[in-house]
């Protein structure tokens, strides 16, 4: 094993000693690969990372050559990889009463740079926006609402629009930097973002330079009929720069503008603007790279790359561009699409890694950066994410995934350990954004992590809408603690989020509560489309909008010794009724109150979709609430009794009968003489969910 060492006091021209350091991450990067070239070392080789703070001015690339390396913080080391930039030079005076900073930079004004993020004194700065949206449960209230929309009655959810026109009165004509902001717009489970908006006077209507992927209603019409249009807000808009921290870049001029919070002075506030929006670039080759002719099973992986202990801050964002060409036959025009119609499934990681092997990122803190916090891509095995610290986030956590069944094998991404991560206050840019989001994946673990505060869900899995066969299976997602998922933002999440055939995967073991969604779909477990195969058990969820359990459709689930409570709506449902049993429902305890006991969707009879017995049904005052339909449904009945539901050929060995559950602050815990213990339920213990002490880690 060979060490060198690092150090913000280095030279990337040194020995790389303890006593000559090298100084940055890509110097030692290339001293290691030309030490490697001339056969000085062979082997691993761990480099030790000094504490201060390493000034970061563009994305260190990692190819297959720098194989079996570790980035790991010195003992008692902190290090910091910073990929902002300290602005200095402010200048004082006054904007509408209030104190205003500014710095002019020229090199924005030349076309050279353009930055969307502000970080000060450690925390993002919102741009000048209107109204004052926030991606939280209060912030959330500050939108506007469209007013008109071309053809109203193309309410199908792809017929997206680049044009609607505003309500009175809610913009301006005299707004002089309107064509440099963006509308986002806040609708069914997505946001997007609509940029270069164009203002016509004289009918009031306004068009962009991207249109929506969605249909400009809010969500799928509801349960009593209403067809509301989407809400939006205004970023970057200098006419609202009105607050305290606040700031807005001019782009014309190269001119940034800041109102400074109370007790700021330029001398005691550090203000730093991003230079880059990925911070480590790591990819091994695949045979399609480039023009060469090579073997379709050839590829050059990097692997036994690591980072241990060190923290990544100060990331911007951007806008990507879905790799959707012209006139598709789902989004049917020639300009792009706002955003990503799922999950931010377009926004890559600020660390990536694509055909990678047992490469790993532990213990790292990675925060204020504008995308994703760690992407393992295509083709990455054996690789894990464990222990780490990802907060302030643009988009979701950790995102993984790698090609379908109809790519090449190589491509395909398995194995991953993603474990005892802490992840929360995520979604500030891209509110879509998933905590740890699975697209094509198999034989994956995902447990023991902590995950709250979102504009979204918390953990998804799977990326095929129906019963096709799919790469994901097998992966168990286990022992996790999350909460605070939504804040009523979007529509149409989950705590646990599942898409498409997935034999062999575990959903085991873990607490969710306080889940809450914008229009509908606040569901605590979803599987939606397809779900196929999955075993759902040992989960305790509780205080949703909607049902705890919630099925669109799918078939072949088992649903077993689950705790479901106090979901406002229903305690579970099952949207779209299959000719075929959706889930076998056995040994639960549902918990009220709640408006309704089992609910049906827009499709087919509830009573007709699973098989369910052996349950604990309990409600305060021991009177269950009646099941249901949508009030907008006339082919079957909207409410029906307990005795119906019985008659439908369900809970022959079912009771209705106090469980007796003590609440805990960590975890429910049932009485020795509970009745759900004499059905057969088996009980849990959710106090170990969420992160484990280091050295407990398994």
């Amino acid at each position: 094993m060979h060490t060198f060492h690092l150090s913000p006091r280095g030279r990337d021209t040194a020995a790389g000693s303890a006593k000559q350091p090298w100084q940055s991450l890509a110097g030692a990067r290339d001293n290691l690969r030309a030490l490697r070239t001339a056969g000085k070392i062979t082997g691993p080789v761990t480099v030790l990372v000094q504490d201060g703070v390493y000034e970061l001015k563009e994305t260190v690339v990692f190819g297959p050559e720098d194989s079996s390396t570790r980035f790991a913080a010195a003992p008692r080391a902190n290090p910091v990889f910073d990929g902002g930039e300290k602005l200095t030079g402010w200048k004082v005076g006054e904007r509408n009463g209030r104190t205003e900073w500014t710095l002019d930079l020229p090199e924005v004004a030349q076309g050279r740079r353009f930055f969307r993020s502000l970080f000060v004194n450690g925390r993002r700065a919102p741009r000048a926006r209107f109204p004052k949206f926030s991606p939280d449960a209060k912030g959330a209230q500050n939108v506007l609402r469209i007013g008109e929309i071309l053809e109203p009655e193309k309410t199908d959810l792809f017929a997206g629009r680049d044009t609607f026109k505003p309500k009175p009165g809610d913009l301006s004509p005299d707004w002089a930097s309107l064509p440099s902001a963006e509308f986002v717009v806040l609708h069914y489970w997505i946001e997007e973002r609509l940029p270069k908006p164009a203002l016509n006077p004289r009918t009031g209507w306004v068009s962009f330079a991207r249109r929506s992927a969605f249909a400009l209603y809010e969500a799928h019409e509801d349960a009593h009929g209403n067809n509301a249009l989407a809400r939006y807000y205004i970023d970057n808009l200098f006419e609202a720069l009105t607050e305290p921290g606040e700031w807005y870049l001019n782009r014309e001029t190269g001119r940034l503008h800041y109102l400074p919070r109370p007790g700021e002075t330029p001398a005691n506030t550090e203000i730093r603007a991003p230079r880059l929006h990925l911070f480590v670039h790591a990819t091994g080759t695949f045979f399609s790279d480039g023009k060469e002719t090579r073997d379709a099973h050839w590829t050059a992986h990097v692997r036994q790359l690591e980072f241990s202990g060190l923290t990544f801050r100060h990331g911007d964002w951007y806008s990507p561009v879905p790799e959707v060409p012209a006139h598709h036959r789902t989004f049917g025009e020639e300009l792009p699409i706002g955003g990503s119609p799922q999950a931010a499934c377009y926004v890559p990681g600020a660390l990536t890694f694509r055909g990678a092997r047992d490469c790993a990122v532990t213990d790292c803190e990675i925060s204020q950066a504008g995308l994703y916090g760690l992407e393992f891509g295509a083709g990455c095995r054996e690789c894990a994410a464990v222990g780490n610290h990802l907060h302030d986030l643009g988009a979701g956590g950790i995102r993984a995934g790698g090609t379908d069944l109809d790519s090449h094998t190589e491509g395909f991404t398995s194995q991953l350990r993603i474990t005892d991560n802490h992840i929360h206050n995520i979604g500030r840019i891209f509110h879509q954004g998933v905590g740890v989001f699975l697209t094509h994946t198999a034989e994956c673990l995902v447990a023991h992590n902590h995950i709250h505060d979102t504009c979204y869900t918390g953990i998804s899995s799977g990326w095929t809408w129906g019963y096709r066969e799919t790469p994901s299976r097998n992966n168990r997602i286990e022992h996790n603690l999350i909460h605070h998922i939504g804040a009523g933002i979007l529509s149409d999440m989950g705590g646990i989020y599942t898409l498409g055939v997935q034999p062999g995967t575990v959903i085991r073991g873990n607490h969710l509560h306080h889940i809450w969604s914008q229009a509908y779909g606040g569901w605590g477990i979803y599987l939606d489309e397809g779900t196929a195969h999955l075993t759902v058990e040992h989960n305790l969820v509780h205080d949703t909008k909607d049902a705890p359990f919630n099925i669109h459709y799918g078939r072949e689930n088992v649903v077993r010794h689950n705790i479901f409570a106090r979901g406002a709506h229903a305690l579970a449902s099952v949207y779209r009724v299959e000719p075929h049993r959706s889930a076998n429902f056995f040994n639960n305890i549902l918990v009220g109150p709640s408006r309704l006991l089992f609910c049906g969707g827009y499709k087919g009879d509830v009573r007709e979709s699973l098989e369910s017995n052996a349950n604990c049904f309990w409600s305060p005052g021991g009177k269950l609430p009646p099941n249901g339909h949508p009030g907008t449904r006339k082919d079957v009945p909207r409410k029906f009794s307990w005795t119906a539901w019985k008659q439908a050929g369900h809970e022959a060995l079912s009771i209705v009968a106090d469980p007796k559950l003590t609440e805990g602050k960590s975890t429910w815990r049932l009485a020795k003489n509970s009745p759900a213990l004499k059905l057969g339920f088996k009980p849990w213990d959710w106090s170990k969910c969420g992160v484990r002490l280091k050295d407990r880690r398994s």
